[in-house]
């Protein structure tokens, strides 16, 4: 009994964020109330307010849902490469352009966060949120760009730091202009060309 209680109990927490996925991505994150995601999930007032406090604490739960996975990568990359900090830094990128192109939940996530979070009050903590999730990361690529300066495959005179902000910064571009419009290029392709040449222009000609 006790089983299929948390079982049920998780059946409809997943229902919850799904529903919440779908509509923030459709209206936004102001213009859904609590009440509409439970009436999409077909749970009560109740229901939803026993799992999730307010939208704030939705968003956070679609947060933690992409994010044990991608977590799983770095850990993965950093055991099987882990003095090759450029290929470490490619195939984290690549990583996430994949699951943003394949993984729906991924996909949503990032529309959510791009077009349809209004930064206001109200929301405020989750652009927070996201903030800080992004300067971890940030964080951890300037030390794998370190890394190749340290081996002698990046110039010591690159600002790590400002490296890996261009790389976001292609990457963000990349993702918002292709959520516009899902069809107008392909992703993967675009995004590898794109950055194997961002990345070569980083390393050291050592034929020159």
């Amino acid at each position: 009994m006790v089983r299929r209680t948390k079982a049920d109990a998780l059946t409809t927490r997943n229902a919850l964020l799904d529903a919440a996925e779908r509509l923030f991505s459709e209206r936004g994150v102001s213009n859904t109330s609590m009440m509409q995601v439970a009436e999409a999930a077909g749970v009560t007032r109740g229901a939803i307010y026993h799992h999730f406090e307010n939208k704030l604490d939705l968003i956070y739960a679609l947060m933690e849902r992409v994010s044990l996975p991608v977590d799983k990568m770095r850990d993965q990359l950093q055991a099987q490469l882990p003095d090759e900090p450029l290929r470490q830094l490619r195939e984290r990128c690549l990583h996430v352009v994949h699951q943003v192109e394949h993984d729906p939940h991924m996909r949503s996530l990032v529309n959510i966060l791009c077009h349809k979070c209004e930064y206001v009050e109200d929301t405020l903590p989750i652009h927070m949120r996201h903030l800080s999730g992004r300067n971890e990361c940030i964080d951890e690529c300037v030390k794998l760009i370190e890394m190749a300066q340290q081996q002698g495959s990046v110039a010591a005179t690159t600002d790590a730091r400002r490296a890996v902000l261009g790389m976001f910064a292609l990457i963000d571009g990349l993702f918002y202009n292709w959520l516009l419009d899902t069809d107008y290029f392909d992703l993967s392709t675009t995004a590898r060309t794109t950055i194997d040449t961002y990345l070569q222009g980083l390393q050291v000609n050592k034929q020159g």
